[in-house]
């Protein structure tokens, strides 16, 4: 590593707040992120390990269903994130408790064929 690389916390999850046009025409993206902030407590400590870091981006390719979350490292996509209730249980859930909720699932990153090959070395069309 080069000596003027930049130094991070750590922490456990980085979940992606999908703010695009088209998931969340009505822009209540924002106030998804910002309710995440006031739930995760200590989850948002940058001194805690076990963080949970936010963040905001402009399109996932999903395009429908919004406000859209994505989880990372679990690659747990969830869809119409769009009230304070299913924030919470979100936060309460799945950060806390590491029970994904799954009335709201609708993609895992390990159900991608792609994923799950590169995982065990493998990459299909490679003979």
């Amino acid at each position: 590593m080069r000596d003027d690389a930049p130094i991070m916390s750590p922490y456990a999850r980085h979940v992606f707040v999908c703010a695009g046009q088209y998931c969340d025409p009505d822009g209540k993206a924002t106030a998804v992120y910002r309710r995440l902030a006031e739930k995760l407590g200590a989850l948002g400590d940058y001194t805690n390990p076990y963080r949970v870091k936010r963040g905001l981006t402009p399109c996932l390719g999903v395009c429908i269903g919004g406000p859209i979350l994505v989880v990372y490292p679990e690659g747990i996509w969830y869809h119409h994130v769009d009230d304070d209730a299913v924030v919470d249980r979100i936060v309460q859930e799945h950060f806390k408790e590491g029970r994904p909720v799954e009335d709201y699932i609708f993609h895992r990153l390990e159900d991608n064929p792609v994923c799950a090959s590169r995982h065990h070395g493998e990459v299909p069309g490679d003979e």
